[in-house]
């Protein structure tokens, strides 16, 4: 077995040749039609954000409407650390370099559960469809943004459900409009099948990439976004781990 592991500018990598195995439940799913020829072998990458430094648990957002049915504050989901560091929502992506695979398209849902977005990060493949929903008895807005670009504004009643497509690559964000200013939500929209977000332990896993050069990206909210060129090789299995420094968690 040839291992090696390296640190470089935050992100430690080891690579073990070892037989990948295609490990379920991960978001990335190579479509079979994919334009860049696949290799027979594929590897698997698991790794796991973490924060060093300030690892103090964000404090819970105040509410200043609809308090008898929302409370008076909501939990605050834009920075989530574990007890070991583990950063929770964290988008990783792997872009191949000079290479195209094609993507297939998702559906995803947005509630409004008790005051607040749910889920609160998600990621989808360009074209996918996000339904969005209340559940809650009081009147919500969706309004989506991309950069300074609205691209909806959804009144929601409880009894509406609106699908909207999501066709161009790029982080959404979303807020409630009716002075729920406490409220958001992300939706990653990537133009790659190789993605994950981290659990609340900080840990992913993409699986089925082909062999060749990727470049990696890992957006949070709060935190910002890590890019980095990455090369997988034949038959390896990939260990990435990522460490946001605790000026980036202030």
């Amino acid at each position: 077995m040839r291992a090696a592991k390296f640190l470089l500018l935050g992100l430690s990598i080891t690579l073990a040749s070892v037989r990948a195995a295609v490990v379920a439940g991960s978001y990335a799913r190579a479509d079979p039609r994919s334009e860049a020829p696949l290799s027979l072998e594929t590897t698997t990458v698991h790794g796991k954000i973490s924060v060093a430094g300030n690892r103090q648990r964000a404090k819970p957002l105040p509410v200043f409407k609809n308090r008898a049915f929302c409370g008076a504050t909501v939990r605050n989901e834009t920075l989530l650390i574990g007890v070991e560091g583990g950063l929770q929502n964290a988008v990783i992506a792997f872009r191949p370099v000079g290479r195209k695979f094609s993507t297939q398209s998702d559906r995803l849902t947005l509630d409004n559960k008790h005051c607040a977005f749910a889920p609160h990060v998600q990621a989808a493949t360009v074209g996918s469809e996000l339904l969005l929903k209340n559940s809650d008895p009081i009147l919500h807005t969706v309004h989506a943004r991309l950069g300074k670009e609205t691209l909806f504004n959804v009144g929601l009643p409880k009894w509406r459900q609106v699908t909207k497509r999501l066709d161009r690559p790029g982080v959404i964000r979303i807020d409630c409009d009716v002075l729920h200013t406490w409220m958001s939500a992300a939706i990653v929209v990537t133009d790659t099948p190789f993605f994950a977000i981290s659990d609340d332990s900080g840990n992913f896993v993409i699986d089925r990439l082909a062999v060749g050069p990727y470049e990696m990206e890992i957006w949070h909210e709060r935190l910002g976004t890590l890019r980095r060129r990455i090369s997988i090789d034949n038959t390896n299995t990939v260990t990435v781990d990522i460490i946001y420094s605790s000026e980036n968690s202030r």
